[in-house]
């Protein structure tokens, strides 16, 4: 149907300019220096801007010289191993003009090949990241869209492989080329706007014109074959604009890839049905009328013409060549050869599990610098910590097993506010710092944290779990909900007068990708109000949680973090920056605090203490003695198991001693009962087994749990976890303090923050700027002794090949969301079965679920390993009629955890999940193919420990023997980790549960654990449970939804700016924190 014209001109009268090559702010803002500003005042050079202005040519084939070259040699290959791919998981293609030549994206490299099939020719290296192929009309060219550089920019290569150009750059992406009939354009989609519209580039004068950008993320631009029509998809439908702007709304829903036909008077495009944790379909539709079955998986990209009737496509792993008239699809068959090299191949280091010899604390949490600049307050073994200033050793302040977090000095120095459980979830307490008396003063049914005190001492800011800010006056208690919901957002910090509060909160480019920058975010208490401030122009705060930014005593200042170090810039009593910001320092800089004068500023870098004087900017490391050593029992103890599974047999074996000596085993024996003087453990009507390993957590991010998720996963059998990406003090911590025997908890093997682009969404992701702030943040990772390296979503390739050479050379793992070409470079493994990608689709797994011959060839061709983190699996809790009253769920889960728990039990026994069947079925090709399966969860996104266990359910339900989804939890990831855990094995480490019932038989007698020992040391579910008993949680059910809770009356919810930040809307931040990881 016609409708109203697209905001902006119709592209038939274009207007240049219509997209700013100055443009480089994100969001409109109001008064203040913002990133627009910086350009308008001369602050920064051009930010986005499009190359090749300076001359062109007659036709697409022919480059405008002003263009950039691309790199050279090209292509450019990593590996050594061949492998040979004649399938493609979201392989895309073009057909040449003239019906011949197939141009193809597989595995971001660009091939060509005949079009009637064969051997496949490489055009593109390994480090140029393309996808979406698209030919000039003469072809002569090929377009593309290229991550090479860090942002998603338009390229062109001639068909002979020469030319390699990058035609846009700058800091806004610009996706899927598609040229103009004509030859001498090319439209794409890109985020300069303030969210995605669509655009054309004059390749021969490099001017970029918009043509539709409408309220809604536009995407996918195609012209008609006559060139006088534009059609996109926008907000759930595929738009045709004409000439004189007006729309026709052709279809609606998951629909995407649109292609004209021949003549022009119809589309050909994909059509998604399902849930996105639930994919049912992905169908090629014509003007309405589906083109192919409901079996075929369908890639989502556009096909392409050879006549009127018939067409090339991409499904089922395949190219496909159809005739419309009727009739199945036939296969185009095609090879191509990668190379990959062979993960593991490089010394391992191995924890020291045995020496107790006195080490070094690492761990410390949250340092602050009192007022006086006299003394420091931290967390670390558990426990709450203060250093007078001059001195080495610390004092002790608390002494019991709950979780203690984020402490903050009172300005007048009397108190100090901290996050802690001891009441039976996270709430602030106050210390009393002359007496020592404590009393609780938050009481909210969430858990609260990074406490911030006023400038008079009378309030403290702090964030609830689920992502709202938070007021609470010391005196009464009372709470007022003062912050609508962000997304883990940094630690609040107040102005001088205390009107206005500034955080760390993430701001992103658009809603079509979640990802953005790490910006300031001020509130006015006195309405509400909030404003978005970046630094400079493209420029991103570290990690959103203790590193800024702080006001500076006097209001003048903020301090904070950027490309890895400690930045100072001046602001106005609103928190609006009034200049540029400038360095303090050229090392990696964590958790900084002021002293109360504004004179000296406190951080962690490398695990050391440094106290930065701001008069001369000398630096100065404060002396530390603080250590810890391994606990581990002494003497023999035996496990007299009824029935023992190893970790590795098919069968279990009966009436057996398990002799343990300190926190190894020393042998598996048949049973005895005249042992001597040995501690004796009778399970001999259970079974013995290893304990689990959960090798996908981001525990730090979860600590909202406080002491209740070391015990709910020791509870549930989970003996070890594997962190991918935390706050790497608090990691260390947690590793620490459990390694000691200070937390009673699973061992950890814990990472910082994973290694992210230019962009970031997650508070544990760090934004990498260039080559330096990557060189420091791997100094780091040596100097805590990370166990692992994770690169995220968005860093380049060529950065995350350096990562993965540092990460070996210091004998440690690295893993990303990516297979290739990660393992040329080398790299270990992946996550996720089609985990969230920088691409919008994943080529791994499909949106259905399913794996192809790419996919298992290189991952077996490496040996490296994989770790599914299977979703959508909470239906599965009504299979599970029991859990409801387990104590390990009704006393250690807290309520806002529980709610949603209980609401999928109460749904009755579950459905098949088809798609999670399709990614069980890729998990054991997989298998077969040798590629070491471990099981992970992502825990916090799901619920902790349970998810292992629907993990393992799920496995079986749709066709693992479980013995083989046992094994991917406990022997497999613990030859992956190589650190002795995994297996009853002589020499392991004692980390072994007892369950009643039958494994091997049924696989949830798994979760019917009784007993379990870490290290050595045993505990039963009873005593895990018993702190918390009577201690509900906070059990009312609802979180802080209205603006108060606790003893202060109910006040007015303010969100007088919601409209504008789009993304403070409670729904889409629930639905990006659900949403990560799945396949597109």
């Amino acid at each position: 149907m016609a409708g109203k014209p697209m905001r902006g001109a119709p592209f038939g009268r274009e207007r240049r300019g219509t997209c700013r090559m100055d443009r480089d702010d994100i969001a409109d803002e109001g008064p203040g220096l913002t990133r627009r500003d910086f350009v308008a005042a001369g602050g920064a050079a051009v930010a986005w801007s499009l190359l090749g202005k300076a001359g062109g040519a007659a036709a697409a084939s022919m480059p405008a010289p002003g263009a950039s070259a691309g790199p050279a040699p090209n292509p450019v290959s990593f590996g050594d191993i061949p492998v040979t791919l004649r399938e493609g998981t979201n392989v895309s293609i073009a057909l040449s003009p003239d019906g011949k030549t197939i141009a193809m994206d597989l595995q971001g490299i660009l091939w060509l090949m005949p079009a009637e099939g064969g051997e496949a020719r490489q055009l593109t290296g390994y480090l140029d990241d393309i996808a979406r192929p698209d030919w000039s009309p003469d072809g002569g060219m090929i377009a593309f869209q290229s991550y090479r550089d860090g942002n998603f920019h338009i390229w062109t290569i001639n068909s002979d492989g020469s030319g390699l150009l990058q035609r846009t750059s700058g800091l806004f992406d610009c996706r899927e080329p598609r040229y103009a009939p004509d030859g001498r354009r090319i439209l794409f989609a890109s985020d300069c706007g303030g969210n995605y519209g669509i655009y054309v580039l004059d390749l021969r004068s490099g001017d970029v014109t918009v043509v539709v950008d409408t309220p809604h993320e536009d995407s996918e631009p195609v012209f008609s074959p006559d060139g006088r029509r534009v059609a996109f998809v926008s907000g759930g439908q595929l738009i045709v604009l004409d000439e004189q702007g007006a729309q026709t709304v052709v279809a609606q829903g998951a629909v995407n890839a649109p292609a004209w036909t021949p003549d022009g008077r119809g589309l050909v495009y994909r059509v998604a049905s399902g849930t996105p944790r639930d994919m049912r379909s992905s169908r090629l539709y014509r003007s309405g009328v589906p083109i192919t079955g409901e079996d075929e998986d369908v890639f989502p990209f556009p096909v392409s013409w050879l006549s009127a009737d018939e067409i090339f496509y991409t499904a089922d792993g395949r190219i496909k060549r159809r005739h419309l008239a009727g009739g199945d699809a036939a296969p185009v068959p095609f090879t191509a050869r990668v190379t990959v090299a062979h993960a593991g191949d490089y010394p391992r280091r191995r924890r020291d599990f045995d020496s107790e010899a006195p080490r070094p604390v690492k761990g410390i949490s949250f340092p602050v610098l009192s007022p006086d600049g006299g003394k420091i307050a931290f967390t670390a073994l558990g426990q709450l910590w203060c250093l007078d200033v001059g001195t080495a050793r610390p004092r002790q302040l608390t002494d019991d097993s709950y979780a203690k977090t984020y402490p903050a000095w009172s300005p007048d120095g009397k108190w100090l506010a901290y996050s802690c459980d001891r009441g039976g979830k996270l709430d602030i307490w106050l210390r009393d710092l002359a007496s020592g008396e404590e009393r609780q003063l938050s009481r909210s049914p969430s858990a609260m944290k990074q406490s911030s005190w006023s400038p008079d001492s009378t309030r403290i800011a702090c964030a609830s779990q689920d992502g709202y800010l938070y007021v609470l006056d010391v005196a009464s208690g009372a709470m007022t909900r003062l912050l609508h919901q962000t997304v883990w957002s940094g630690r609040a910090s107040w102005s001088k007068a205390g009107d206005v509060i500034a955080l760390a909160a993430v701001q992103p480019y658009s809603s079509r990708y979640r990802e953005g920058v790490n910006a300031i975010l001020t509130c006015e208490l006195s309405n509400g109000e909030t404003a978005y401030h970046l630094p400079g122009p493209g420029l991103s705060l570290d990690v959103r949680n203790v590193n800024g930014p702080i006001w500076s005593p006097d209001g003048t200042a903020m301090a904070f973090t950027m490309k890895g170090t400690l930045w100072s810039m001046p602001v106005d009593p609103r928190g609006r920056p009034t200049g540029a910001p400038r360095p303090l320092n050229d090392e990696t800089t964590d958790s900084i605090s002021w002293s109360g004068d504004g004179g000296k500023i406190l951080y962690l870098s490398n695990g050391s203490l440094r106290l930065l004087t701001m008069a001369d900017g000398s630096i100065e490391t404060l002396p530390l003695s603080f250590t810890w050593a391994l606990a581990k029992p002494s003497g023999l103890q035996v496990v007299h198991a009824g029935r023992m599974w190893d970790g590795r047999a098919e069968e279990m074996r009966s009436d057996v001693d398990i002799l343990i000596e300190g926190n190894r085993i020393a042998a598996v024996e048949p049973h005895r009962p005249d042992r001597g003087d040995a501690a004796w453990i009778d399970a001999g009507r259970r079974t013995v087994m290893p304990g689990l390993i959960d090798m996908h957590t981001h525990r730090e991010m979860g600590n909202q749990f406080g002491d209740r998720e070391p015990r709910i996963f020791l509870a549930f059998g989970v003996t070890a976890t594997r962190g991918l990406s935390d706050n790497p003090y608090l990691a260390i911590e947690n590793r620490e303090s459990v390694d000691a025997g200070r937390r009673v908890g699973p061992r950890h093997f814990a990472t910082g923050d994973a290694l992210d682009g230019s962009r970031v969404f997650w508070d544990g992701m760090r934004p990498i700027s260039d080559d330096g702030q990557l060189e420091r943040e791997l100094s780091k990772a040596e100097a805590l002794e990370y166990d692992l390296l994770k690169c995220y979503v968005r860093l380049p390739l060529r950065l995350q090949r350096r990562v993965v050479a540092f990460g070996h050379s210091i004998g440690i793992p690295v893993t990303s969301h990516y297979l290739f070409p990660a393992v040329a470079f080398g790299a270990d493994g992946h996550e996720h079965m089609g985990g969230t990608s920088r691409f919008g689709f994943s080529r791994t797994g499909s949106s259905l679920g399913r794996i192809y011959q790419d996919v298992l060839a290189i991952a077996s061709g490496c040996k490296g390993f994989r770790t599914p983190t299977l979703f959508g699996l909470e239906g599965m809790l009504g299979d599970w009629p029991g859990l409801l009253d387990d104590p390990r769920l009704s006393v250690l889960f807290p309520a806002w955890e529980q709610a949603p728990l209980r609401k999928a039990a109460a749904a009755g026994p579950s459905k098949p999940v088809p798609m999670v069947a399709h990614q069980v079925e890729g998990v054991m090709s997989l298998m077969r193919e040798g590629v070491k399966i471990v099981t992970g969860t992502d825990y916090p996104i799901v619920a902790p420990a349970l998810s292992m266990h629907l993990n393992l359910r799920a496995m079986v339900r749709y066709g693992m023997r479980p013995v083989d989804a046992l094994r991917s939890a406990t022997s497999v990831s613990g030859d992956v980790l190589g650190q002795g855990i995994g297996a009853i094995e002589a020499g392991k480490l004692a980390d072994i549960i007892v369950v009643d019932g039958d494994p091997l038989r049924v696989i949830d007698d798994a979760a019917r654990v009784e007993q379990v020992m870490v290290n050595g040391f045993l505990h039963d579910v009873e005593g895990l449970i018993a702190p918390f008993r009577g201690k509900d949680a906070g059990a009312a059910t609802e979180t802080p939804q209205h603006a108060t809770a606790g003893p202060a009356a109910q006040g007015p919810l303010r969100l007088a700016s919601k409209s504008r930040h789009w993304w403070h809307d409670e729904r889409w931040v629930e639905e990006v924190r659900r949403s990560c990881c799945l396949p597109t």
